[in-house]
């Protein structure tokens, strides 16, 4: 091993602070994306338990307002989980975290072009 290869090989302590606040950076996204799923779901079961009791015309007036918060929920998650994996692409850039992050944005336009279109149009079943 030559000088020149031993320097290439060892980080820079910039380096080194940055890609250890980087990783945080993902835990923290990812903690956040937990959270705002979890809120979303039981905030929308404690509505649904709300309007249990009410008439049918009453409760599908609720239904597509728990939609619509649940919906909001979930691309609001989609959205911040889709920047955790652009960063871990950037920390990683080999080849199976390009192709994850590539899912990954594939599933969120496809999840929230289908939940923007229920929660704007509502229910498409025709009574």
């Amino acid at each position: 091993m030559t000088a020149e290869q031993s320097v290439e090989s060892v980080p820079l302590p910039g380096e080194m602070f940055l890609h250890n606040f980087l990783e945080y950076l993902i835990l923290g996204i990812d903690i956040v994306v937990g959270i705002i799923i979890a809120v979303s779901i039981i905030r929308g079961v404690i509505m649904f338990f709300k309007i249990i009791r009410k008439t049918p015309q009453e409760q599908e007036k609720h239904e597509i307002s728990i939609r619509r918060y649940i919906g909001v929920g979930l691309i609001l998650a989609l959205d911040i989980e889709v920047a955790s994996d652009i960063i871990k692409s950037i920390l990683n850039p080999a080849l199976n975290e390009l192709l994850a992050l590539a899912v990954v944005v594939a599933i969120r336009i496809a999840l929230g072009w289908s939940l923007s279109k229920d929660i704007k149009e509502g229910p498409s079943d025709n009574k």
